[in-house]
């Protein structure tokens, strides 16, 4: 038995290469997929040896392309059931250094692919985000509700991805679900993440990174268990048809149309 035709964005990335081949190697369980495409850019980060290991699985298709192509996202989406949106620049550094790229591919790659979802009726678009959309916190957790509060261009970017997503979802119906996880680690990570950095420089003899007094704490999150949550809700066939907003009407104070 097949389960649906997907679109995986951003798939020959760190996150997304293994979301791939779990997909295609059966690794969560559920029915297998007819089709993953994956489309990426391949800029940085991006390596198409990630997929080396399920490159001879005939329902693989690799798409060089960028998200803000809308002749080429309209084409793949027109032919794709779920979406699994991975697709970002992602590096806190480099947005202070340059914003300009992290605005484009974040924010209106994002909008982009959403215009294709609405337009073309997918079953399921899965947004993956970030906990940094919510900013620092001194102590404890917060809950998945609370205020957003970016602090660098990358979150804010991401923040503002989360917001369009959000709104698809209350304003066209469009079955979105935006997930925010905390730092992954795994196999296949790009050098420059903070555990394979720290730890080839702690091999190579070298110093390691510190940001202020080096007392800030991260939360750490396998990749595989982030992907198998992920394959979890690109399942979930439930309605997620809310009340929505008609587009020339805007709701009031109390959220009422």
């Amino acid at each position: 038995m097949t389960d649906m035709r997907l679109l995986v964005t951003g798939g020959a990335g760190f996150i997304g290469s293994h979301y791939v081949r779990g997909v295609l190697g059966h690794a969560w369980g559920g029915a297998r997929p007819d089709q993953v495409v994956v489309l990426d850019r391949l800029t940085y980060a991006g390596n198409p040896a990630n997929l080396d290991p399920v490159r001879g699985d005939a329902r693989l298709r690799f798409v060089h392309g960028d998200i803000l192509d809308r002749p080429l996202v309209d084409s793949l989406v027109a032919e794709t059931d779920a979406v699994v949106h991975f697709a970002a620049e992602s590096h806190v550094d480099r947005s202070i250094l340059g914003a300009a790229d992290f605005v484009m591919t974040n924010v209106v790659g994002t909008q982009t692919l959403l215009d294709a979802a609405r337009e073309h009726g997918v079953e399921k678009f899965v947004h993956v985000s970030t906990d940094e959309v919510y900013g620092s916190i001194s102590a404890g957790s917060w809950a998945e509700d609370e205020p957003l509060q970016p602090n660098s261009p990358y979150s804010a970017s991401k923040a503002s991805s989360d917001l369009l997503a959000r709104a698809y979802f209350r304003t066209h119906g469009v079955p979105v679900c935006t997930t925010r996880c905390s730092n992954n680690y795994g196999p296949y990570q790009f050098p420059e993440k903070v555990i394979p950095l720290f730890v080839t420089n702690l091999m190579d003899g070298l110093e390691v990174p510190l940001y202020g007094e080096g007392t800030n704490v991260r939360d750490w999150l396998h990749v595989d268990d982030h992907c198998r949550a992920l394959h979890r809700g690109q399942r979930d066939r439930r309605p997620a048809r809310p009340g929505h907003v008609r587009p020339d009407r805007e709701p009031d104070h109390r959220g009422r149309a």
